[in-house]
C-alpha cells in the first residue's frame, strides 16, 4: 500500500504544466546567475553577488514558492476533489498516508531546488564550498517548509492563499523588521546551515544560531507532521458521521 500511495501522490504533485512551470524558476535562477557573469565580474564582486542571489532569489523566493505549492497539494489536492474519501476508505494507518504524501512531496521540493542552486552556486563563483552549503540547507529547509504547508492544507481550504501569505508577510516583511521573529522564520533557519556548511564565504548570512535553528527545525517539522495526523483523523470522523 506504501508503494501505491507513493504512485498516487506523485501523479498528483507531477501535473505537467505545474511541474514545468516551476522547474522554470530553477532556470531562471541559473540564468540570472549566469547574465550576471556577463558584466565580467572580479573574484570578489562574483563570491558577493552570487552569495546574495542564492540567500535571496534561491532561498528566498524560490524554496518557499515551490514548497507552498507542492507541500499544500500533497493532500490538499485529494481534499478539494473529494477522493481523500477512498483513500481513507482503505485500512491505512493515517500517519503513514502523512508521512508517505510528505516525504514525497519533499523529496520533490528537493529536487526541483537543489540542483538549480548547486548549480547556480557552481558557475557564480569558485567556491563549491559555499554551493554545496547552499544545495544541502535547501534540502532541510525543504522539508519544514513542506511540513508546514501539507499541515496548513488540512487546516483551511484556503491553504495556498495563506501559505503564500505567510512566505510575503512573515518571511519577506515581519523576520526582516523585527528581530525576534526570526527564530522562527523557516528562511533564518535554512540559511544558518548554508552559513555552518558554506565556509568562509558564507560568513555572516544567517541571523540565527546554529543551535537553535536545527532545534526549531526539529520541533516545527515534527509539530507540524502530528498536527497534519490529527487533522487527517478528523476528516474520517466527519466522513463516519455523515
Amino acid at each position: 500500500m506504501t508503494a501505491a500511495l507513493v504512485s498516487i501522490t506523485l501523479r498528483s504533485l507531477l501535473n505537467r504544466r505545474r511541474t514545468v512551470l516551476l522547474a522554470l524558476l530553477g532556470v531562471l535562477l541559473i540564468a540570472v546567475v549566469g547574465l550576471f557573469l556577463l558584466s565580467d565580474p572580479t573574484p570578489e564582486q562574483a563570491v558577493q553577488v552570487t552569495r546574495s542571489l542564492l540567500s535571496d532569489l534561491a532561498i528566498g523566493v524560490l524554496l518557499p514558492l515551490v514548497a507552498v505549492i507542492v507541500g499544500t497539494a500533497a493532500i490538499g489536492s485529494e481534499l478539494d476533489d473529494g477522493t481523500i474519501v477512498y483513500l481513507l476508505a482503505r485500512p491505512v494507518p493515517r500517519w503513514r498516508i502523512v508521512i508517505v504524501k510528505l516525504l514525497v512531496a519533499w523529496v520533490v521540493v528537493t529536487l526541483l531546488v537543489a540542483p538549480a542552486t548547486l548549480v547556480a552556486g557552481l558557475i557564480g563563483q569558485g567556491d563549491p564550498a559555499l554551493a554545496i552549503g547552499f544545495a544541502v540547507a535547501a534540502v532541510i529547509g525543504a522539508l519544514e517548509y513542506t511540513a508546514i504547508f501539507v499541515a496548513l492544507s488540512l487546516i483551511t481550504s484556503r491553504a495556498l492563499i495563506v501559505g503564500l501569505a505567510y512566505v510575503v508577510i512573515w518571511e519577506g516583511v515581519v523576520a526582516g523588521l523585527f528581530e525576534g521573529t526570526r527564530t522562527f522564520s523557516v528562511r533564518q533557519h535554512v540559511l544558518a546551515i548554508a552559513e555552518a556548511l558554506g565556509g568562509g564565504n558564507a560568513d555572516g548570512i544567517a541571523e540565527v544560531a546554529l543551535p537553535v535553528a536545527i532545534g526549531t527545525i526539529v520541533v516545527v517539522t515534527a509539530a507540524a507532521a502530528i498536527l497534519a495526523v490529527r487533522r487527517l483523523e478528523t476528516v474520517e470522523l466527519r466522513g463516519e458521521t455523515t
